[in-house]
């Protein structure tokens, strides 16, 4: 299995069908982000089928999709690592337009998506 870069992964997002929730990396961040600080567990089965779709199935995967999930989990990890420690340095990972000005649009909608995995709780 080749490793997937980070750098790679908004790519293989973008182009792999069915499409899965999260079409782009800003979208995947926003939310992982509410699913670190989220008010309750959300097993990685469930989560990885919430934002992949088919691709997401953790019980089969394999090849390039595992790549991708590792990738996830590495921020995911990466995530919550700098919540509990240096929560002032963490840097969402925002879409920029053609102008160069952040769009956080995408982060947020992410995160909404996430959070309504639990809306009762």
């Amino acid at each position: 299995m080749a490793a997937m870069r980070h750098k790679d992964l908004g790519p293989w997002l973008a182009g792999i069908t069915p499409r899965p929730r999260v079409g782009s990396v800003s979208v995947l961040d926003g939310y992982l982000t509410a699913r670190v600080i989220g008010l309750c567990h959300v097993p990685p089965e469930e989560m990885f089928a919430d934002l992949l779709g088919l691709h997401g199935d953790i019980a089969t995967v394999h090849g390039e999709g595992l790549a991708v999930i590792m990738v996830v989990v590495e921020r995911f990890n990466a995530i919550g690592e700098t919540l509990s420690t240096r929560p002032d340095r963490l840097t969402p990972i925002f879409e920029h337009g053609a102008d160069g000005r952040v769009r956080a649009g995408p982060w947020c909608m992410g995160f909404l998506a996430a959070m309504r995995l639990r809306d009762a709780a």
